[in-house]
């Protein structure tokens, strides 16, 4: 496996000590350097050899950046801003790795692209497991970026759209026919998730269990979460309970804006969540997540959630109890 280079931008000697170890404990270590910087200037000079100014050349380029928000001399949220609007560094993943418990460091977190929102947690084990995932996923995005991409033909491409908008169904359809050459008549769209279960285990919701057999195993789904008689996210626990079925990637297309939603679909493994419409990158992204065959321009949007940045809150059962 190939060696990453790490780089944690952390003032707290304490946390940078005990991030390292969780790496060593997750066997990670070894197989990444990491490097660590002390405040946000001193990140800065290390990406861009010369202080606060992010428009030159990289200096050094990581494979995955670990960031503290609350940093002397240029905080983390600054230091983000300026990595994102650089058009080299903007590729690099980056993980806020923080203490705070504010929604909006979450909320700004996010909107300026980040992989994933990590609480500093008093529970080491969660913590190894949690910084293990993010650094594994970042080696297998490196080692991958190499690899050839596996043709696939559009007969093989079966896409379940789970939108009970007509509206939203109808433009969802279009833009992958005009955006990735898949014929209409592949998207198979149900609009409730009672009718999508059906689909994809021949039985109601009450009849199905580890052993149910697929009936249909789906390429791609894409799943709102404001349906009738079974919402969204007791569609994914269904699907991601299953031992077949949950290595069908799903990706949450949807018009809401409640945080509790994003963090409960990011548990349940969600591949991405997007926020209504679907837009032009989106949409390559989530192609290039099952190689469908994606436009030439390839990923501007997308990253795989590892992580949520809040702990799980239990949503209702059934139906429009949802919202």
């Amino acid at each position: 496996m190939k060696k990453i280079e790490i780089l944690l931008v952390e003032d707290n000697a304490d946390d940078a000590e005990l991030t390292l170890l969780a790496f060593e404990k997750g066997d990670i270590i070894k197989k990444s350097q990491i490097h660590v910087v002390r405040d946000g200037v001193e990140a800065l000079e290390y990406l861009f050899d010369t202080g606060a100014e992010a428009n030159l050349h990289l200096n050094h380029h990581p494979q995955l950046i670990l960031l503290d928000l609350k940093l002397p001399k240029v905080d983390g949220l600054d230091l983000l801003k300026k990595i994102k609007s650089h058009p080299e560094a903007k590729k690099i993943p980056v993980v806020i790795l923080t203490g705070s418990k504010d929604i909006d460091d979450w909320a700004d977190s996010y909107s300026l692209g980040v992989e994933c929102f990590l609480h500093k947690s008093g529970d080491f084990d969660k913590f190894v497991e949690a910084t293990s995932l993010i650094a594994l996923g970042a080696i297998e995005k490196e080692e991958s970026a190499v690899g050839e991409m596996e043709e696939k033909t559009q007969n093989k491409v079966e896409i379940l759209l789970v939108e009970d908008n007509p509206d939203d169904a109808e433009l969802t359809s279009l833009a992958f026919e005009k955006n990735c050459n898949i014929a209409k008549n592949m998207i198979h769209v149900t609009r409730d998730g009672a009718e999508a279960l059906e689909y994809i285990f021949g039985a109601a919701d009450e009849d199905i269990y580890e052993g149910t057999p697929l009936k249909r195993r789906p390429k791609l789904i894409l799943l709102d979460l404001n349906l009738p008689k079974i919402n969204g996210l007791e569609v994914m626990k269904r699907i991601k309970s299953h031992p077949e079925a949950k290595n069908i990637p799903v990706v949450v297309l949807t018009g809401s804006k409640d945080w509790r939603d994003w963090t409960n679909a990011l548990f349940l493994d969600v591949a991405y969540y997007i926020d209504k419409p679907l837009k032009f990158g989106q949409i390559a992204d989530v192609a290039n997540l099952v190689n469908l065959g994606a436009p030439a321009q390839g990923t501007n949007y997308g990253r795989r959630m590892l992580c949520a940045p809040f702990s799980f809150v239990g949503s209702s059962t059934k139906g429009d109890d949802k919202k």
